[in-house]
Parts: C-alpha cells; structure tokens; sequence
C-alpha cells in the first residue's frame, strides 16, 4: 500500500480485495470465525478496490468450490451466528462503499509505539463529502499501545501537480484546528461514542490500545 501511494494512488482503486479463491483453503479454514477473520474482512471491505466474498463464506463453509462443481459434495449447514455478526458488523460497512472505495482522501498512517513504528498496524481514513472514517487494525496475536499521529509519505494533489508529504491525523481526517471545536465519532464495533478537541488531534494524535486482531472502524464523525 505504501509503495502504491508513493507511486500513483488511484492504482489501489483496480486492487480487489479478497481472503480466498476456489483454488485456495476457505476463508474460515484460513482465518477462523473470530477477530482474525472480522479484522481481515474489515480491511477487505474499507480499503480503496474491490472487495470480493468467496462462496459461502458468510455461512461459515469450509468446502472449496471450483467453478466445475455442479453441487455441493458437503452437507453444510450455515452458522446462524456468524451470518448475524456479519450483518452488524461487516453489511454496513459494504453498503458505504462510496466512503471508502474512492483514493482522492485516502490517508495511511504510521502507528508509532514509542519511537518505533508497529507495521502490524494499519491505520488509515477516508472521507466522502462530510462523511469521515478512520479504520485500525492489529495484524497480530499481541497487545499493541499506539499513537497516530502522521500519514506515511504519500502523493497528495497540489496546486503545481502531485507532491509527497506527511499530513498530520487531523490534516488527514479535515479537522478544524480551532482548539474550541471538538469531533464526537462512533466505533462500529464496540458502538462506543468518543469525544475528542480537534486541536489536540491535530498536534498529538489519537491513542490507541489495540488487543489481539482487535479493529476499531471509527464512523458518524461529527
């Protein structure tokens, strides 16, 4: 993702996005159906692409299909649970594709845990007119603690063409940086509220503690 912002950003927009094939091991065999799977799902559905489902993957099946197959060798019978989990958690996500399948405000973000930066950790937001996201996902079976302050170098429009800089989180997100406004946002996960001065988002960032593939999909910024 960081070399293609580097080199041309609009190139993540023909990436498609997808955690099987019917030549590979099924999503739940890979992934499992707990916070691993969800994280990994979550990124599939709010980067820049496409994103692609294999069969039966909401259901929870573990046979491969092929595209000779005519029926169904295995007598499967859908996971109710994780079909309902899939539609609290990821449905919503796909129906606001127009928040995050376009590159124009995509920012990634480097995780800094003290002067190091955690590459296990993706972070980065998008916005859609007054629409914003910030997304953060821990790639690893361990606790992180970290600050997001600033993007990675990426190719920002400017006024003579394209430039590569660093924007600051609240530069990334289009925050005022009037230390009297405030940003209430929702996390789709927990469906926690928070409550942050935009000021300080801007000049030390957010902190996040993340445990073990835990994601935050940060939404209804206002």
């Amino acid at each position: 993702i960081k070399n293609t912002l580097d080199f041309k950003p609009k190139i993540l927009k023909r990436f498609v996005n997808l955690l099987n094939t019917p030549k590979e091991k099924t999503a739940v065999e890979q992934f499992g159906k707990g916070d691993k799977y969800f994280g990994a799902m979550t990124l599939c559905a709010t980067l820049p692409g496409l994103p692609m489902l294999g069969h039966g993957q909401v259901e929870g099946f573990t046979e491969r299909y092929g595209m000779e197959y005519r029926r169904a060798y295995y007598d499967e019978t859908p996971d109710q649970g994780l079909i309902d989990y899939h539609q609290q958690q990821i449905f919503p996500l796909l129906k606001k594709r127009y928040l995050f399948a376009e590159v124009e405000h995509f920012v990634l973000y480097d995780a800094y845990t003290g002067d190091s930066v955690d590459e296990n950790v993706l972070v980065y937001s998008n916005q859609s007119g007054q629409e914003r996201s910030l997304v953060a996902f821990n790639n690893t079976n361990a606790e992180t603690k970290v600050w997001v302050r600033r993007s990675v170098g990426q190719s920002f429009k400017t006024g003579l063409g394209r430039e590569i800089r660093q924007v600051s989180l609240g530069e990334g997100l289009r925050l005022s940086f009037d230390q009297r406004t405030f940003s209430i946002y929702r996390d789709l996960v927990t469906g926690l509220e928070f409550l942050h001065n935009n000021q300080k988002l801007h000049e030390q960032g957010l902190y996040l503690e993340l445990g073990p593939y835990q994601r935050k999909v940060f939404l209804d910024w206002r």
